[in-house]
């Protein structure tokens, strides 16, 4: 420490500001390096993680909405819409019903004698697939009459 101490009295003014300067450079450097970048670093990560929280909540919000409007309007589609659904599919497939009954909560039973089997299996696959129906209660009986059949079906909504 003295011999420092010694260059230090013994060097010109002229090499004693190079060293000041060469020291407050060298302490800036250091200053961005092991503080700044890695502060910035982290509060650049912490704005990405709040972006990417916002975005997801975003979509949140967006599938409730979607989720609350779907449950609305299947709340709204009673066995009213499930009775007039059936019904309608009736003269599509050219089908005339023996009794129609509205049977609890979105549920219709319906009666067939003598439908023709063909004609029965693609009214089912209609009100099953295209519109959304479930068959709770199928019962089929042999008619005497040959590809025909009688038939009981408890209809209900998905």
């Amino acid at each position: 420490m003295d011999a420092i101490k010694t260059w230090w009295q013994e060097a010109s003014s002229r090499d004693q500001m190079a060293v000041m300067a060469l020291a407050f450079a060298l302490i800036i450097f250091a200053l961005f390096s092991y503080v700044l970048t890695p502060v910035q670093n982290m509060a650049d990560s912490q704005i990405a993680r709040v972006e990417a929280q916002q975005a997801a909540l975003e979509r949140v919000k967006t599938l409730a909405a979607q989720w609350k409007n779907r449950k609305q309007s299947g709340a709204a589609s009673s066995s009213a819409s499930v009775e007039k659904k059936v019904q309608g599919s009736f003269a599509k497939h050219g089908l005339r019903p023996s009794g129609f009954d509205a049977s609890g909560r979105s549920g219709i039973r319906v009666r067939f004698d003598a439908v023709e089997y063909v004609k029965l299996l693609g009214w089912l696959y209609d009100l099953e697939l295209q519109q959304g129906m479930k068959m709770k209660d199928i019962n089929l009986a042999a008619s005497s009459d040959v590809g025909r059949v009688s038939a009981s079906i408890l209809i209900q909504k998905k």
